[in-house]
């Protein structure tokens, strides 16, 4: 099949669709991929290594770093996380939707599939202007309707109070975001739709939500085209290894905590230099050795290794517990390798997977980024370091999850819901 993947956002919206890209290509389809880079990594190399072409779309989206990062806090510093992804939309995503469109809609004609992220409503658009079919992928499962999934923000009063909130989500949604939606679609002549959550944002074909089936019990009330298919990650590179200095610093005892933002991570000035000072007085207080992962050129010194990446699947194993900022794929690298965490989210669906891991019982309460300090998140690493029948939920979770395929099992899926043999 000729296969169009349409994503938007940063390292962690995008990395996932390579990732399927490359399956699929495994699997004889010719794949093209379009991605809108908030920021300015570029994925067309990595792409072409693996089998498929990828090209930037309206990337990046802000070319000013010092505005991007003014954008991300004043994100970080909303009153809830529904404002939150109202002004990263606002901000981030709408200003590019006609761009994303017009290519969209350029590779959906020239597509047998279309597959995107299922928050880009010029994907979806440009699938139902082309008239393909398309699929859509999602990466937390907490953020998917049920009665049976606590949505966050609201009383854990069992199922009916759950329906009330989603019920609620949907007003919200369908107030704001909706609105978005429609007003591209009249301008391109396409029908409105009536209902962002149940069927502006999922495929009714497939919604492949990426994240692992060990770690909800399929709710009863999801339709069927939801299926959890597990992560979306890159296969180990053959050749990735540890660093002499990060491997000779995890063979010392006692293990090390592990301390990293990803791409929230700030890069320079004062809010970096805010971050690891919190960091190295964190690591101080609670007296652990402690891997900082940053851009920041600094001495490392016998107790704090200081490294700008590193394969975090080598190391988070090796690590007595690991401070992150909860997104998605950070937080499968941690369950996978059976890893204690100490989830400081900033935004977005990160307070979703920070819940969850508390919830099975993998994670300490999870400490929101505008509330972070030493003493907060040094009190945060010795509840987790102490505890032993967390790191044995994290262990047993680790074996459930251990024959996790989540390409496979996407392509199989995917495959399946478009009638596709060999």
């Amino acid at each position: 099949m000729r296969i169009g993947i349409q994503t938007w956002g940063s390292e962690g919206d995008i990395r996932p669709f390579v990732a399927l890209g490359h399956a699929l290509a495994s699997r004889g389809h010719r794949v093209e991929l379009l991605y809108t880079e908030i920021g300015n990594r570029r994925y067309d190399d990595v792409a072409r290594g693996l089998g498929f072409t990828a090209r930037a779309v309206a990337s990046p989206v802000v070319t000013d770093e010092a505005e991007l990062f003014e954008i991300g806090l004043k994100a970080i510093n909303a009153r809830d996380q529904f404002q939150q992804g109202l002004w990263i939309s606002r901000r981030l995503l709408e200003p590019v939707i006609p761009q994303i469109y017009d290519a969209g809609l350029a590779l959906a004609q020239r597509s047998d599939l279309f597959i995107h992220h299922f928050i880009v409503h010029g994907a979806r658009a440009a699938a139902d202007k082309a008239g393909v079919p398309f699929v859509t992928v999602a990466f937390a499962h907490m953020l998917t309707e049920s009665r049976y999934i606590h949505p966050d923000g609201f009383p854990r009063l069992g199922s009916w109070m759950n329906g009330l909130g989603w019920k609620i989500a949907r007003f919200a949604l369908n107030r704001t975001l909706l609105k978005d939606m429609n007003r591209l679609r009249a301008r391109v002549g396409l029908e409105p739709i009536a209902d962002l959550l149940n069927d502006g944002w999922a495929s009714h074909r497939l919604h492949l939500i990426a994240s692992s089936p060990a770690l909800l019990d399929r709710p009863p009330d999801w339709p069927a085209w939801n299926q959890m298919c597990g992560f979306l990650s890159l296969p180990p590179h053959e050749r990735e290894e540890l660093s002499r200095d990060v491997d000779a610093f995890l063979s010392r005892s006692p293990a090390p905590i592990f301390m990293g933002f990803g791409s929230l991570m700030p890069t320079s000035g004062p809010h970096l230099d805010d971050t690891l000072a919190i960091f190295k007085n964190a690591a101080a207080l609670s007296r652990q050795r402690a891997i900082i992962q940053s851009e920041a050129d600094l001495p490392s010194t016998d107790d704090l290794l200081f490294v700008k990446r590193t394969p975090h699947t080598l190391v988070f194993p090796r690590c007595a517990a690991v401070v992150h900022h909860a997104g998605a794929g950070t937080t499968h690298t941690a369950l996978a390798t059976g890893s204690r965490s100490i989830p400081v989210p900033h935004v977005s669906d990160q307070f979703a997977w920070s819940a969850d891991l508390q919830r099975l019982g993998v994670a300490t309460a999870p400490l929101k980024r505008t509330r972070l300090t030493a003493t907060a998140l040094a009190s945060r690493i010795r509840d987790a370091v102490n505890n032993t029948q967390m790191k044995q939920h994290a262990i047993a979770l680790q074996r459930r999850m251990a024959h996790d395929d989540g390409r496979a099992t996407a392509v199989r899926l995917i495959e399946e819901a478009v009638g596709h043999r060999n």
